[in-house]
C-alpha cells in the first residue's frame, strides 16, 4: 500500500477523549446514557430511514455499535466503521453474542472511508464529524455521497450551533448546562478543542457535496439532526 499524501489528515488521532481505552469503552454508553436514550434514538432513525429489510446502510463512527446492532436486529446489512479498536472490538463482540450477522466492522472513519461507489442505501452518522475541522468535513461528506446511491438517504446528527446574530458564544452555556455535571468539563472541552461547526456552515457543506436537505430536526439544542438524500446529478466542483 502506498504512503498517504503527507497533506492528509490523521482522523486516527484522538482528541478530548481517548477512545483507544479500553475502560473509556466500557463506560461509553453508561455515559451516554445520561443525557441520551440510546435505545430510543436507533428506534427512531431506523422509522425515519423508512427502509425495507435487507438494505443496506453505512454508519461512520459506530462507537459501541448500539445502532449498528439495532440495523441489523431488524434485517439491514450494515457496515459500521469507527477509527476506534477497542471500540469496534467490543461491538463485534456484542454481535457475536447475539449471533448477529448482518454487520460489517471495519477500521476506518470519515476520510479512510473506502467502499463501492453507490453501495449503500443509507448512511447514519451521529456524533462524530465534529472531529474534523470544516477542511475535511467537506472531504467527508464528499466521500459518504459517492457510498451512496442516488437518491440515498443521509442522517447526520451532531453538535451544530447557530449564529444568525453573528455570534454562537450565548449558546455555551445552556449547552454545558444540559450536560449531566459530571460530563460538564468534558462538554467544555468539546467547545474549546472540538471542531464542532455553524448551521450555515453545515447547511453549506452538505449542499456542496451534493445533498438536498430535506429536514432539520432540533432534538436537544445545539445537537441538530439532519436528514438528507443524495442527489443524482453531479456535484458542484468549484
Amino acid at each position: 500500500m502506498s504512503e498517504p499524501p503527507a497533506w492528509l489528515r490523521n482522523e486516527f488521532q484522538q482528541i478530548n477523549t481517548d477512545f483507544s481505552d479500553a475502560a473509556v469503552v466500557e463506560q461509553y454508553e453508561e455515559r451516554m446514557g445520561e443525557f441520551r436514550d440510546l435505545t430510543a434514538e436507533d428506534a427512531a432513525i431506523l422509522s425515519i430511514l423508512g427502509l425495507p429489510a435487507g438494505s443496506r446502510i453505512l454508519e461512520i463512527g459506530t462507537g459501541t455499535g448500539h445502532f449498528a446492532l439495532a440495523a441489523a436486529r431488524a434485517g439491514h446489512r450494515v457496515t459500521a466503521v469507527d477509527i476506534s479498536p477497542a471500540m469496534l472490538e467490543h461491538a463485534a463482540g456484542q454481535a457475536k453474542a447475539e449471533g448477529l450477522t448482518g454487520v460489517e466492522f471495519c477500521h476506518a472513519g470519515f476520510l479512510t472511508l473506502s467502499v463501492p461507489a453507490a453501495m449503500f442505501d443509507a448512511a447514519v452518522s451521529v456524533a462524530v464529524l465534529h472531529h474534523l475541522p470544516d477542511l475535511w468535513k467537506a472531504v467527508a461528506l464528499r466521500n459518504i455521497r459517492q457510498a451512496l446511491r442516488p437518491g440515498g438517504q443521509f442522517l447526520l446528527c451532531d453538535v451544530v450551533f447557530a449564529a444568525n446574530d453573528g455570534d454562537p458564544r450565548p449558546q455555551f452555556d445552556p449547552f454545558l448546562a444540559a450536560m449531566p455535571p459530571a460530563m460538564r468539563d468534558r462538554a467544555a472541552g468539546h467547545i474549546a478543542n472540538e471542531f464542532s461547526t455553524l448551521n450555515w456552515i453545515m447547511e453549506g457543506l452538505l449542499a456542496r457535496a451534493g445533498f438536498a436537505i430535506e429536514r432539520i430536526v432540533d432534538t436537544q439544542a445545539p445537537l441538530i439532526q439532519y436528514l438528507c438524500k443524495a442527489e443524482a446529478a453531479n456535484v458542484p466542483t468549484a
